[in-house]
């Protein structure tokens, strides 16, 4: 890598963030004179029990020179498929939103038109039946497949479910081997020279550390909090109310499930994930509508007689502190942005951060277009994200409690009113730059949560009927069989 003739790279907490940061930027400049320090608080509030890995991680992990399966064995996790919302919706008992994308694409234009021209037709084919990733959930059964030339196997994707914990310390014991200083240490505050540039970070021992470049991965932005220009916040709680979280730990009663698993409830839902030894409990909900005492006891009433290790609560407001770069400062992880953990991941985030940052590395000029150029699409990605949980809510039929029934008097965000009303009258997905939602999971959403199109794209009328319901019947056929050798 060309030399960034920065000599020194302090990393500020964050545990699974901040230690994934500082490998992935060990990896990246070995060979070079730069020195990085990542500093540790004792105890960390910015990671939850378990996380979901999605978002290219499998590229990511292999950029870091690290096997899935001993990524696995050290962090206790598991496969997932998808996501299960049980009573979110009146009309269906259950949705699945499964990972990857449904069918093929026939023409350059994607399986969805054809899945609404089927369904015009009078098909009864759910549109997840063209799913190798909801296929292979139903068996109860999944090993990443290899190489395969067949389309369908093609349309897979997975997540990794991890303890966060043991994610961070697998993260911090490779930044450790490839030479970075790991100090354990409570951070006080950023010092800041008369140019607004960040000269050290204080510790409560009285002891700083110097640098040339910080990168904030810290739950209270203890670096970027000091910066006047870091402090523009865009407070996302009118779309996204959930500002509890109570987070529980009990042993697996059953074999691990190949998806999360998110039920509704009067004041929000609870996500359930199953590691290899554990199972993980998150319940998210308003604090307008249940104090944190009761939404405790709510959880551990729905958890019933099972033995709870341990139960937490954390506080946060949705919302994006767009400045993340000022000076030689970038905030990553929580100190950039909080976010509803609904199939969007705080690492998935971490991850698309980290390559973007990793592409944009400064030299100590710190030029101002670098720092604009990261803001910009960085904000564009958090936006999409948001956009995204958004829809769920959206289109959940669930109205039965002043929660859910604040839903029916929310204004969209524009970019996401736009994106609705295209889908929704000619079936369209617009794919943005810099979003790693794929259009593929947009459609699967709408659909799956039963907002058909009123039209779908014009050329799936032109491909012979015989000929497409062949190729779709062979597809489905395929999917079947994949899913059954698992």
């Amino acid at each position: 890598m060309t030399e960034t003739n920065i000599n020194s790279i302090v990393i500020a907490g964050g545990g699974a963030a901040g230690a994934t940061v500082a490998a992935a930027l060990a990896v990246s400049l070995q060979g070079s004179a730069t020195k990085i320090k990542l500093i540790q608080p004792p105890v960390d509030g910015g990671n939850a029990p378990c996380e979901a890995v999605r978002g290219g991680a499998q590229s990511f992990h292999q950029m870091l020179g690290v096997a899935e399966q001993e990524l696995l064995a050290a962090t206790r996790g598991g496969y997932g498929l998808g996501t299960r919302f049980q009573g979110f919706h009146a009309d269906h008992e259950e949705i699945f939103l499964p990972l990857g994308s449904h069918g093929m694409t026939l023409r350059l234009i994607d399986f969805h038109h054809y899945a609404a021209k089927l369904r015009n037709a009078g098909a009864s084919e759910e549109y997840n039946e063209y799913s190798l990733s909801a296929a292979a959930a139903g068996t109860g059964r999944f090993s990443p497949p290899g190489d395969s030339d067949n389309p369908a196997s093609k349309t897979l994707a997975y997540d990794i479910y991890v303890d966060a914990g043991h994610y961070a310390m697998f993260w911090q014991n490779c930044a450790e081997d490839l030479g970075v200083e790991v100090l354990t240490a409570k951070m006080e505050a950023a010092v800041i020279g008369a140019d607004r540039f960040i000269e050290s970070v204080s510790l409560e021992d009285g002891n700083g550390v110097d640098g040339d470049f910080f990168i904030d991965c810290s739950s209270d932005r203890v670096l970027a909090g000091c910066l006047d220009e870091a402090d523009a916040f865009d407070d996302w709680s009118r779309w996204l109310p959930c500002d509890q979280f109570v987070s529980a730990l009990t042993k697996k009663s059953r074999q691990p499930l190949l998806f999360m698993d998110i039920e509704a409830n009067d004041y929000g839902w609870v996500q359930n994930t199953t590691l290899s030894n554990l199972a993980v409990h998150n319940l998210a909900c308003s604090s307008q509508h249940i104090d944190a005492g009761s939404a405790q006891r709510l959880l551990q009433e729905k958890l019933g007689d099972v033995t709870v290790f341990d139960i937490q609560t954390k506080t946060q407001c949705a919302g994006n502190y767009h400045n993340h770069w000022v000076n030689n400062c970038v905030a990553i992880g929580p100190a950039a942005l909080s976010i509803e953990p609904m199939e969007i991941s705080s690492l998935q985030l971490v991850h698309s951060a980290v390559l973007r940052l990793l592409g944009m590395l400064p030299d100590e000029k710190f030029s101002p277009a670098l720092a604009q150029e990261y803001n910009r699409v960085t904000n564009e990605e958090c936006a999409s994200a948001r956009d995204y949980i958004i829809l769920h809510y959206m289109l959940a039929g669930r109205r039965s409690s002043p929660f859910w029934a604040q839903f029916n008097n929310v204004t969209l965000p524009d970019s996401l009113q736009a994106r609705v009303e295209l889908f929704k009258t000619h079936g369209r997905i617009t794919n943005r730059d810099y979003e790693f939602v794929s259009g593929a999971r947009w459609a699967s959403c709408f659909l799956n949560f039963g907002a058909w199109p009123s039209s779908y794209d014009p050329i799936a009328d032109m491909i012979d009927e015989k000929r497409m319901q062949s190729d779709v019947s062979k597809f489905h056929e395929n999917v079947q069989q994949i899913a059954e050798s698992f």
